[in-house]
């Protein structure tokens, strides 16, 4: 493998001359406790280290996504906007990214253009300057309004194109994908991303050069996860074949469900005889920090996939694996995890094999869980389901098991038109019902009703988690001992002497 990489390293050389230094961004802020703790890092625990990673030298760190505005109001009762506003106050220097979930909102209902034209403009006025969209059935139609707007307002604009481990996506596939998003919205970076971690290496190395080819010079970004095992070896190897940025996360949000570790994957490429554009020394302080408070809030840190072939059928998410696991634990259903999991795999099969990425996890994990809760599958159908084998979400990519949808019809809601209705606009009405309000609040309002707003608390900077070295804390705890004393404290060729006086050192 090694001199695989290194043979194609020389390739490029002697083809392309030198190149420029790899970017690395970062997702500790955002994907990485997404899909290790289930979204639930709070807003005074990101501030400590903002400017650490601001100083580190990212491409774009990653601050928040449409899951991060749903954990923080329904279940830590804090303003996402407020948490934007707070990172940019600290983080000066490097782009904040907004991650967009094509045209949906709160829930997975698709919505009208104005209010999706608002929502960009409200993150862009609280300090967002990238904008990544995620169209997971590469339907731009579904995102052509907010990226305008976007571009209109100046920020950085990423278009995603999802791994999919289905008949036709293949190289040609995501080379016109790309092409096709690129010449319509001039966008100045392509992201290739795979949530679940399950391409190939084959995959890697055919369609990362073939993205490269239909976008010139305009950035390529890897996303990867390490749900497989796998997700270190194939940024290693789409930093090789062409990708200019890849995309991690600090010591110990990493792998696991997470992404790959970012002093790792800067390590190993330069070690490999490329450039990369990060002071990774800038973090050394972050990861201490982070795993102490995982340690102070009992949440897991990342560790080493082991290889798990399940996977490429499921295709299920490190994010969408922890977030289903606590709404099952919640319900008092944690036991049926493993047999919901399997559930999924089926029935993302069945209806033909979409994108594993937002919405679509949410709503095949919803449909299993129906499936294995009431023991006839489809019996009970969620209305997402309905909607997404009647297009509300886009045209599907791939046609869904006959039998599966005459079932989903028949049993699914009749409140569900079997044409998608038009998108009416929404600010005109949203405007009316509240008078005088500032747009961030409506926005909030919008998408979680008014007692979850009323009942929001600021974050209080007074109460951010600190950590400090166990040996001051050890000194400290000894100082306050009212009788004298010595304390000597060793360790290799270090060592601690302490004269106890009554209560001071």
């Amino acid at each position: 493998m090694l001199s695989h990489l290194q043979q194609t390293m020389a390739d490029a050389r002697a083809r392309d001359g030198s190149r420029p230094a790899i970017r690395i961004s970062d997702g500790t802020l955002r994907d990485a406790h997404q899909c290790l703790w289930a979204t639930r890092m709070r807003t005074e625990h990101m501030l400590p280290i903002a400017e650490r990673l601001d100083s580190a030298g990212f491409s774009f760190i990653e601050a928040i996504a449409m899951v991060q505005f749903d954990v923080a109001v329904r279940s830590l009762n804090q303003n996402p906007f407020e948490r934007i506003r707070l990172l940019r106050d600290r983080i000066t220097r490097t782009p904040l990214r907004a991650a967009i979930r094509s045209n949906l909102m709160s829930g997975f209902y698709p919505v009208a253009p104005d209010i999706n034209e608002l929502f960009v403009e409200r993150m862009f006025a609280n300090g967002i300057r990238d904008f990544g969209f995620l169209e997971s059935l590469h339907c731009w139609d579904n995102v052509a309004p907010a990226i305008q707007t976007a571009r209109r307002l100046g920020a950085t604009v990423s278009a995603g194109l999802i791994f999919n481990l289905a008949p036709g996506y293949d190289a040609a596939f995501y080379e016109a994908k790309a092409r096709e998003v690129v010449e319509r919205f001039d966008v100045q970076n392509i992201v290739f991303g795979c949530a679940a971690g399950i391409m190939s290496l084959e995959d890697v190395r055919t369609i990362v050069p073939a993205i490269k080819r239909a976008i010139g010079h305009r950035t390529l970004e890897f996303n990867t996860h390490c749900l497989t095992g796998l997700g270190p070896l194939l940024a290693i190897e789409a930093a090789v074949h062409g990708a200019d940025c890849v995309f991690t996360a600090v010591d110990p949000l990493t792998n696991g469900n997470s992404v790959p570790s970012s002093h790792m994957i800067a390590s190993n490429l330069r070690a490999l005889g490329l450039s990369v554009d990060l002071d990774d020394t800038a973090l050394d302080d972050v990861t201490p920090y982070l795993a102490a408070l995982a340690e102070h809030e009992g949440q897991p840190v990342g560790v080493a996939a082991e290889y798990n072939p399940f996977l490429y059928k499921s295709q299920f998410a490190g994010g969408a694996i922890s977030n289903l696991e606590a709404q099952l634990k919640q319900a008092g259903l944690g036991d049926k995890l493993p047999e919901v999991i399997q559930e999924i795999a089926r029935v993302r099969e069945e209806l033909g094999s979409p994108v594993m990425a937002t919405p679509f996890p949410a709503i095949v994990a919803a449909q299993a869980v129906m499936n294995v809760v009431n023991g006839e599958r489809y019996r009970v159908v969620p209305d997402e389901v309905k909607k997404y084998i009647c297009g509300y979400f886009g045209a599907l990519p791939l046609p869904v098991d006959q039998n599966i949808a005459d079932r989903i019809i028949t049993n699914g809601s009749r409140d569900v038109a079997l044409t998608p209705p038009p998108l009416e606009p929404v600010l005109p009405g949203l405007r009316q019902r509240y008078k005088g309000m500032d747009d961030d609040q409506m926005l909030l309002r919008y998408m979680f009703g008014d007692e979850k707003i009323d009942a929001l608390v600021p974050t209080s900077q007074d109460s951010a988690f600190s950590v400090t070295h166990p040996i001051v804390d050890l000194v400290e705890t000894l100082a306050k001992l009212p009788r004298k004393g010595r304390i000597h404290v060793s360790r290799g060729d270090w060592s601690l002497n302490c004269q106890l006086k009554g209560g001071r050192s």
